[in-house]
């Protein structure tokens, strides 16, 4: 099978012939890409076993210690942040 090198023009081209439908789908798995970028990325840098306070934290949750708060008050304080 020949391999046949894309430029950016044909790439937009093709792009400009896509339906809404097929340009909505796109635009997700685009996303989803970027997202699997940055998970590969922080993985490379922090790799993927929890460290000692994360391992702490989870045992004391599944032992019912620690401060309960719910999803919003998460929100809310990483909002806090910006």
């Amino acid at each position: 099978m020949a391999t046949h090198t894309i430029n950016r023009q044909e790439i937009h081209q093709t792009i400009d012939a896509l339906p809404d439908t097929v340009m909505g789908k796109l635009a997700e798995y685009v996303l989803w890409l970027t997202e699997e970028q940055e998970i590969a990325e922080l993985e490379a840098k922090y790799g993927t076993t929890p460290n000692a306070e994360t391992i702490a934290a989870m045992k004391d949750a599944e032992a019912g210690i620690g401060e309960s708060v719910t999803l919003e008050e998460i929100r809310a304080r990483c909002n806090a942040l910006r």
